[in-house]
């Protein structure tokens, strides 16, 4: 037995966290974070109320670039929710900004795996920003899952879990929430079901986000250096087709700044001459191949 289910953002002020659990961040993660100076301890705990000003939850991803490839590739996000919007963006800016921040020095440019940078706000509205050399942007858009709950239960860490399924961005997903966590979020663009998700992956294992630990905060992170804009760029707002032009129009012509003869650095610091046909061609074959969007559906159709 099953049932269908759609998000009601009124249910949620209703629900009171009754849960303390502890869990530990796993090993790989904690690695990961610790440069980070402002993540002090290890043992996290999970909100036994809601008046904290922010709720902090760590993710990891695990994916294919390629999706006809068998190799995966690994990525570290956050998921912070606040009273009046979510944000996920990946670790590495955080790290960065808070480097930054603590060195009172210029902006450090990040080069996550893979980049995700969105703005959940009221009514299923999403701002999702992203770079295309040399602006920044943002695309505004309303996303949301309609979920077909099943009997199936299971256990991640000392929480029990709930199955889940939709169909989102052309892909089929399944989810596991845990109703004890009284939070109608998880990854990415993925919400509405009566509990924090903990586990979502597509049918065919592209993606698989997992859920590692989460932390308390008692004011909201101030995220507008390299989220809301970038460096004190602000966005330009652009349309699906206007996305979808820009990415064709860099894979037409990802060079064009660059002239034949020109020195360039390459990847082992030897410096050499530009051959701006070569680059191209191999540039073109580069974004053919690793061209999975978790939207897969949003995918770039190149020539």
């Amino acid at each position: 037995m099953s049932i269908q289910i759609s998000y009601n953002k009124a249910k949620e002020k209703s629900i009171i966290c009754k849960s303390h659990e502890r869990l530990m961040i796993n090993h790989s993660l904690n690695m990961f974070l610790a440069p980070c100076v402002l993540l002090l301890f290890m043992i996290i705990s999970i909100p036994s109320e809601l008046n904290a000003q922010s709720h902090r939850f760590f993710y990891e991803l695990t994916f294919k670039k390629d999706s006809s490839s068998s190799k995966y590739e690994k990525d570290y996000y956050i998921l912070d929710i606040s009273r009046n919007e979510q944000k996920f963006y990946n670790v590495e800016l955080y790290k960065n900004d808070s480097i930054r921040k603590a060195r009172n020095s210029d902006y450090i440019f990040s080069y996550p795996k893979y980049a995700i940078m969105l703005i959940q706000k009221k009514n299923d509205s999403f701002e999702d920003y992203f770079i295309e050399t040399p602006q920044y942007y943002v695309q505004k858009s309303v996303d949301q899952q309609t979920w077909t709950i099943a009997a199936d239960k299971k256990k991640i860490g000392n929480f029990t879990v709930q199955k889940a399924t939709t169909n989102f961005g052309g892909r089929s997903w399944i989810a596991w929430f845990a109703p004890d966590l009284p939070f109608f979020y998880g990854p990415y663009k993925f919400h509405g079901l009566p509990g924090l998700i903990l586990e979502i992956e597509d049918s065919r294992q592209n993606f698989i986000f997992s859920f590692k630990g989460n932390q308390n905060l008692k004011t909201e992170t101030d995220t507008r250096s390299f989220l809301e804009t970038l460096n004190q760029q602000k966005p330009v707002e652009v349309s699906e087709k206007q996305r979808q032009k820009l990415k064709l129009d860099y894979y037409s012509n990802p060079f064009k700044d660059f002239k034949d003869g020109m020195l360039v650095q390459n990847d082992q610091g030897e410096m050499i001459k530009v051959n701006t046909k070569e680059l191209t061609e191999k540039q073109q074959k580069y974004l053919k191949q690793y061209n999975n969007p978790i939207e897969a559906d949003r995918a770039v159709q190149y020539p």
